[in-house]
């Protein structure tokens, strides 16, 4: 989508058909787009250290309070952690990032470290993302404008 043009509402009582105007957004619900790669494979304390790299969609305008990225290795974990809250499971790794309220719009980014280990060297310098989502908790701006979190 190259710009948004805000839809014209038009009542006729002598029309018995209805028209539901949508936002004009072709891409998909999600404003976030997320990639993860690694950065360092043996860190010498046991983890392999991968880059989280967030991209906010250009199209969409909001306060992002949160996102929540999930992660997904090719291998069972036995530790990860980041500078931001993480819990996991298995080969699954989620990270919550509190934003505090502010405003993204027009691709901002935000990138950040995630050290995760499998608990052995060979295995963990192997290690490989293999999936990766992301999630955003919408705010109401409540400076004038975008009430529906958009």
């Amino acid at each position: 989508m190259k710009g948004y043009e805000k839809p014209m509402v038009m009542v006729n009582d002598g029309l018995n058909e209805g028209v539901y105007a949508a936002s004009g957004a072709t891409e998909a619900a999600d404003c976030w787009s997320v990639d993860c790669y690694s950065t360092q494979a043996w860190n010498g304390g046991g983890h392999h250290v991968f880059e989280v790299k967030c991209v906010h969609s250009t199209a969409v305008e909001h306060i992002s309070s949160a996102s929540t990225v999930t992660l997904t290795f090719s291998q069972p974990l036995t530790d990860a952690y980041s500078e931001f809250p993480v819990t996991f499971s298995g080969n699954t790794v989620t990270i919550v990032r509190e934003l505090h309220a502010n405003a993204y719009k027009s691709g901002d980014t935000m990138t950040y470290k995630v050290w995760a280990s499998t608990g052995d060297q060979a295995t963990t310098t192997a290690l490989e993302c293999i999936g990766k989502s992301i999630s955003c908790t919408k705010t109401v701006n409540v400076q004038g404008g975008g009430a529906d979190g958009n």
